[in-house]
């Protein structure tokens, strides 16, 4: 096969790809407003409006911690830090409806900005999006830190996943000291203000981690230890920054994740972009050969 030719064969083969990306991406885009509306049941819920429960558990979050009153029917939901709840205190005093609709837009944002739309149909990321978890926003953050060496967004782990953050390790296998000094103080900052602010609020926040162990619903991940979960990530965590296999990082955090359920495979979203930065890296150099 001639040059010309073989470049006109992967031209169209790329063509195709791009074409079936955007076509697999508006399925399930179409799934998801389906499930959304309750036209399409989701894993046996019929969706008016609560199939989004970990959103709902946000929203409705009027008195963080005490889960006697959930909306989706008493189980322990709100887990983060009282900084999330301010944080989104803006978006709640929305109706419920457009919150909805504007937390599955941002899920469906990240996945545009990175552009891996087609993601969308990712069992993992379809659950985040559907169920209204921030899984796919962390993973939005795991590639900022990466790409922009923005540390402090480490706070957005340890304030409520909290076990992931152990991943930070990441800028002292790399010897970013100056990063990681960063991420820890802004988190630190937060958690003293918030005190400040509101003891009680973030003393019982405090206690539901400590208490975690009775309350967090049973996963397989959690016939693994904890603490064995964690110092895997942590290795994993140094391993993919000494090797420069950064797409590492994501993993290693869903194995710290304190329940990992279907939606933590969203952060695969961030293993993609990070992945395909490298081969970014790898192409920019022929390119720049041939010309």
């Amino acid at each position: 096969m001639t040059a010309p030719r073989a470049w006109e064969l992967n031209a169209r083969i790329s063509g195709l790809w791009r074409i079936g990306r955007w076509g697999v991406f508006a399925g399930a885009l179409v799934y998801c407003t389906l499930v959304l509306t309750g036209v399409v049941s989701y894993s046996g819920i019929r969706a008016e409006g609560l199939v989004m429960g970990d959103a709902a558990a946000y929203y409705y979050a009027d008195t963080p911690y005490d889960w006697s009153d959930s909306p989706t029917g008493g189980a322990p939901e709100f887990r983060y830090s009282p900084a999330f709840l301010w944080l989104v205190a803006p978006l709640r005093l929305l109706p419920w409806e457009l919150f909805a609709a504007l937390w599955f837009a941002a899920h469906v944002g990240v996945l545009l900005y990175l552009r891996i739309p087609w993601m969308l149909a990712f069992p993992g990321v379809v659950d985040d999006a559907v169920r209204g978890n921030i899984n796919t926003f962390l993973a939005l953050a795991v590639v900022l830190i990466v790409r922009r060496t923005a540390s402090p967004l480490w706070g957005a782990f340890f304030l409520t996943k909290v076990t992931p953050g152990v991943a930070v390790v990441w800028h002292l296998a790399r010897g970013e000291y100056r990063e990681f000094a960063a991420a820890v103080a802004v988190t630190a900052a937060v958690v003293g203000i918030g005190y400040l602010l509101d003891p009680q609020l973030w003393s019982q926040w405090f206690a539901s981690l400590f208490a975690g162990q009775e309350t967090f619903p049973a996963t397989v991940a959690q016939a693994v230890p904890m603490p064995f979960r964690v110092a895997l990530a942590a290795v994993l965590s140094a391993y993919a920054a000494r090797s420069g296999r950064a797409w590492l990082l994501p993993i290693a955090i869903i194995a710290a994740m304190p329940g990992i359920w279907t939606s933590a495979f969203a952060f695969l979203v961030a293993s993609v972009a990070l992945y395909n930065d490298t081969q970014q890296k790898v192409r920019e150099p022929a390119a720049m050969a041939d010309s």
